[in-house]
Parts: C-alpha cells; sequence; structure tokens
C-alpha cells in the first residue's frame, strides 16, 4: 500500500472520476451558466491532462521478446507506434 503525500498530484484514475462527476453534473441540466461553464472549463483541462497522461503511458510501451537467434530484444509496441488522435481541446 502506497502512502499519498500531502498536494500530490492526483492519480489518473481520480482525474478521470472527477471528470465523469463533471459530465454527470452537466448532463443534468440544473446549473446556472456561470457554473456549467465553470465545469465545463475544468472538464476540458482534465480531458487535456488525461490525454498527455495517456500519450505519456502510451509513449514508454515496449515489448520484450526472443529474436531467432534466442538472444532478448525490447522492440517498441505496436499500439505504442500508432497514431496520435487529434487534439480538438
Amino acid at each position: 500500500m502506497s502512502v499519498k503525500k500531502k498536494n500530490a498530484e492526483p492519480t489518473f484514475e481520480e482525474d478521470l472520476a472527477r471528470l465523469e462527476a463533471l459530465a454527470d453534473t452537466m448532463e443534468q441540466g440544473e446549473l446556472p451558466l456561470e457554473e456549467l461553464m465553470a465545469a465545463y472549463e475544468e472538464g476540458a483541462a482534465l480531458a487535456k491532462t488525461l490525454q498527455q497522461r495517456l500519450s505519456r503511458a502510451k509513449a514508454r510501451l515496449s515489448e520484450v521478446k526472443a529474436d531467432k537467434d534466442g538472444n532478448i530484444v525490447t522492440v517498441i509496441s505496436p499500439i505504442a507506434e500508432q497514431d496520435e488522435p487529434e487534439d480538438d481541446v
């Protein structure tokens, strides 16, 4: 079990949960305009942060394989080689 430091950056899962909560709140349609705009801006920032984290994780993916001679080699995963999605945020 890891201990989370005070004022540490939220985890990916925490940010994702916050984004989902914001979306749920906005979908209810009961927020005043100013609160709706603030929730939208926070959600857009969270979405951008989450996409950046996914991109960094994707870049770190690699596979360990044995070549035809039995030597262990590390190669970039095909997942990491895929094109990045367009940034619409």
